[in-house]
């Protein structure tokens, strides 16, 4: 997923005087279009307290300066801010029950849509893919579309050429990787009948429009960094894309918002796995 990190490095971001944050933060809206505003703070002052840092400054009017100064800077912003974290078949235990799942309620004969929501550099994307590959038969996916999309451009153009280093597959099975993957440039590089069922693209949960009518919908470890406002904008906009009986995954450390709680049936306890019933 892109997230935005917990982790940092130099001097606390307490130590920068909290004048002009909320004004930083419009800037970074209205220049380069990243609606951070409701984000939570605690998590983007820590990221963006390290190119404060880098540019030995201590205050966030000194760094609208050097943002004035630097249009560059705003590339560096953004890669500090996002981190992509992930991996093939991330929380195995979603996977199987995931597995459980597809093959009595999806038929391959009327299709199946899914949508990767922030799905970084592609991971989760292809491990669905393989998922369904193995579950329905590869000669049956011929109706099977996987929507993989990112703030992140980057991130996106990485994902579509489909290479991985080898601690990326750490959860993928040797008899997978020889099915699935072919080693490239001192990596592995997804098959093409697994890459074809993927089409990445950017979007921007927070204000574009989501993708819609689909039956399997991954957004994890992604509401965890919005405020709670933020989170139930993104959760309706989830709901408007699956289809009633289609399932909806979150992260380990998410809950739906209580306005649409009524709608979706956990399938198991503390899954976070979710089928929508209404």
């Amino acid at each position: 997923m892109t997230l935005l990190s917990t982790q940092t490095g130099g001097l606390n971001p307490s130590y920068h005087c909290e004048e002009g944050f909320p004004e930083l933060l419009e800037k970074i809206h209205m220049e380069a279009g990243w609606d951070f505003r409701h984000y939570k703070k605690p998590s983007l002052k820590r990221r963006i307290s390290l190119r404060l840092n880098a540019h030995n400054i201590s205050s966030y009017n000194d760094y609208h300066s050097v943002l004035e100064s630097t249009p560059q800077e705003y590339g560096s912003l953004f890669s500090t801010i996002t981190i992509k974290v992930s991996e093939f078949f991330r929380d195995p235990e979603v996977f199987d029950l995931l597995r459980e799942l597809i093959t009595p309620f999806f038929s391959s004969g009327e299709g199946l849509r899914a949508w990767s929501c922030a799905c970084a550099r592609g991971e989760e994307a292809y491990s669905l893919g393989i998922l369904l590959a193995d579950s329905l038969g590869e000669e049956r996916l011929g109706n099977v579309r996987i929507f993989a999309t990112d703030i992140d451009e980057g991130a996106i153009d990485i994902a579509r050429k489909g290479v991985y280093r080898e601690e990326y597959l750490q959860n993928v099975s040797y008899w997978s990787r020889n099915k699935y993957f072919i080693r490239s440039d001192g990596g592995y590089k997804v098959k093409y009948g697994i890459r074809n069922l993927v089409k990445f693209g950017r979007i921007d949960i927070v204000k574009d429009a989501p993708i819609s009518k689909v039956d399997i919908v991954l957004c994890r470890n992604l509401l965890i960094y919005f405020e709670k406002e933020l989170q139930g904008r993104v959760l309706d906009k989830l709901d408007f894309a699956l289809k009633p009986g289609g399932i909806l995954v979150l992260g380990g450390a998410e809950a739906l918002h209580p306005s649409l709680a009524y709608r979706y049936k956990e399938v198991r306890e503390k899954s976070r796995v979710y089928r929508k019933v209404s």
